[in-house]
């Protein structure tokens, strides 16, 4: 496996940046849309103005806070869900030891080829890509493809957690945005984890539980609004652990530069984690950054920049060596918003920059900036990432891969070469990389339309993922299960839409 990282940030640059966050929670404070968090910080001797709901910090009552997390969670994490890697090297990139991919995103739209549109998924949509999920082996969690516009938004959630529970045995989270659904979400999570042991089920919930991952995505500049502020509280009666996630927007949300960017993620990460440890102090906290940064000539905020992309790096290794805390990073955003050239480069950029930096968590079949969800990008994402994954293995070096015997028994492979020896037999599939949809036969023809190279590629990827699905048997769920999850809904349908 490769080791090591290119640094983004030495020691001197993170105390710079640590100084100035604590200069900005003490003199700008944060708006904290939550009582809750207010009173605890009322409590620890901070400056609190209820009316206005903001909070100015106290210095030494953040760094001791922050220092009390230090190295409790380990997990490395795509941007939300999937545990991919036990621990942070201590000074190198986090790699998966098996291939493993992030699937759904709970997007708003799906990308349909070849028609080329967007549109509301359905209930139908829900389930195809579920069961999509299923059938792909790196897919270790699915998470909820889409937001599905067959369901009333109070109850979308609990339905798509439904589907995914009936559709899928490894069933990873889905969005929420109202406090009422989280008990639900909570008995949901219960009953995806209920063959587990109780230690084994007591752990998946305080460090991974399937049905809930909330991120409590902070609203640059500086504060944390309402609705994340009820999530938080409820969710904190679960013990379930708790990410916050800034968004800053280089030159819109905050400084241009990314060292006045990470100023401003860093005082949301620690005010809000200071506040909330203060409530629950033996729950786990992590944070994830996706930082943006402004197009000034058409104000679309662009993820796939290196300045953005450099803003993340340096706030994970802050993280990571200041405090010893989890900062995960989310490579999938990228604004291309169809299959090709653009989306390819984009998600090939950010990341293998995340790849030297980071870690690498490898997101299939976003486009958008995460509003839409492609079967076909995540074909040819798929491909990509298989590349990525056996490069981030590096080479072994031992007697075996020397091959010093069949290097001397063929000698100028006068008569015979090593595609046909036992050792490339034993090990081609291993070391070489297989691709099934890329185009990697020797030219024919003297002419090639690049509009008709990529239709075909598009093509190959839309037949892989309908016959991958088509070719799957239905989950079978015992009647217990089923009954036991149509009770939750139906209390959930009960007080939410009464």
């Amino acid at each position: 496996m490769l080791t090591g990282l290119l640094k983004v940030i030495d020691d001197e640059g993170m105390e710079a940046v640590h100084r100035a966050a604590l200069r900005v929670l003490e003199r700008t404070g944060l708006t904290l849309r939550g009582d809750f968090l207010l009173r605890a910080l009322a409590d620890a001797g901070c400056r609190v103005d209820f009316a206005a709901q903001r909070a100015w910090f106290l210095p030494e009552l953040v760094e001791r806070q922050v220092a009390a997390q230090r190295d409790r969670y380990r997990l490395v994490r795509s941007s939300l869900w999937y545990p991919f890697c036990e621990s942070l090297p201590v000074d190198g990139v986090a790699w998966p030891s098996d291939f493993t991919v992030d699937y759904g995103f709970t997007t708003p739209a799906i990308y349909e080829y070849p028609e080329g549109r967007y549109r509301p998924p359905t209930t139908e949509d829900q389930v195809e890509m579920i069961r999509l999920g299923q059938v792909l082996t790196p897919v270790r969690a699915v998470c909820s493809p889409f937001v599905c516009a067959d369901f009333d938004p109070c109850l979308e959630p609990l339905e798509s957690a439904g589907l995914l529970l009936l559709h899928s045995d490894k069933p990873g989270w889905v969005g929420v945005g109202d406090p009422r659904q989280v008990r639900f979400l909570a008995e949901l999570a219960g009953l995806a984890t209920e063959a587990l042991g109780s230690a084994a089920r007591a752990s998946a919930f305080r460090t991974a539980p399937p049905m809930f991952a909330h991120a409590y995505c902070t609203t640059s500049p500086l504060k944390l609004d309402t609705s994340a502020c009820q999530v938080l509280q409820e969710a904190l009666r679960y013990g379930f652990p708790v990410n916050f996630a800034p968004m800053p927007i280089l030159g819109g949300t905050t400084p241009v530069t990314p060292a006045g960017s990470m100023v401003v993620a860093t005082a949301e990460i620690l005010g809000c984690l200071t506040a909330c440890s203060l409530v629950a102090p033996e729950v786990y906290y992590y944070a994830t950054s996706i930082t943006g940064e402004m197009d000034m000539r058409t104000t679309q905020v662009c993820y796939a920049t290196p300045a953005a992309v450099l803003t993340d790096a340096a706030l994970h290794q802050l993280f990571r060596r200041r405090y010893g805390l989890v900062l995960n990073v989310e490579p999938a955003y990228v604004e291309a918003k169809c299959p090709g050239i653009q989306a390819a480069f984009m998600k090939t950029f950010r990341q293998m920059a995340f790849a030297a930096t980071v870690s690498a968590p490898l997101g299939i079949g976003l486009l958008d900036n995460g509003a839409a969800f492609s079967p076909v990008q995540a074909m040819i994402d798929l491909e990509l990432n298989r590349a990525l994954h056996r490069w981030g293995q590096g080479i072994s070096v031992d007697e075996e891969s020397l091959a010093v015997d069949s290097i001397e028994a063929l000698g100028f492979c006068e008569h015979e070469a090593h595609i046909g020896t036992e050792h490339t037999l034993h090990h081609f599939q291993e070391v070489l990389w297989d691709p099934r949809l890329f185009d990697r036969t020797y030219r024919r023809d003297e002419s090639y339309r690049a509009e008709e190279a990529d239709r075909q590629l598009l093509d190959r990827a839309d037949e892989q993922w309908r016959a991958l699905v088509k070719a799957q048997p239905p989950l079978e769920r015992d009647a217990a299960f089923c009954s036991e999850l149509e009770r939750i809904l139906t209390a959930a349908r009960t007080e939410l839409l009464g």
